[in-house]
């Protein structure tokens, strides 16, 4: 008798461990995260009195995103002229090969105005 009790828990330990451990009718679902496909660009400059604003273009939605002093404006592209202006058009932001200004339209104020950085001029040796 104690030898069949022992043998009789091995067999059924054998018979009780034989399905899997991982369900088959369960499957693992990846969630593929979008990849943005926009253009984007991040500039930060600074005017000469030590004021910073940072500068998100999205080229390919047509839409800056200024921050200055703490507040963000979105500005979408202006048919009108060459600039960038917001939905109420308050403010608008223009941007040259060499200088940026952001300015309050109803006031004529300008918030911002900044030089970018020009390349250096090579001279030619004679």
């Amino acid at each position: 008798m104690k030898k069949l009790l022992p043998g009789f828990l091995i067999i059924l330990t054998l018979s009780a461990c034989k399905h899997s451990a991982k369900d088959p009718d369960t499957s693992i679902v990846k969630q593929e995260k979008p990849i943005s496909q926009d253009d984007i660009t991040k500039v930060t400059l600074a005017d000469r009195h030590g004021d910073e604003m940072e500068i998100i273009t999205n080229n390919t939605k047509n839409t800056v995103i200024v921050r200055l002093n703490g507040q963000s404006y979105e500005l979408y592209k202006n048919a009108e002229n060459p600039g960038f202006s917001t939905d109420d058009n308050k403010y608008q932001f223009t941007e040259t090969k060499y200088e940026v200004t952001f300015l309050k339209k109803d006031a004529d104020m300008v918030l911002f105005h900044a030089k970018k950085d020009q390349p250096t001029k090579k001279i030619a040796l004679q």
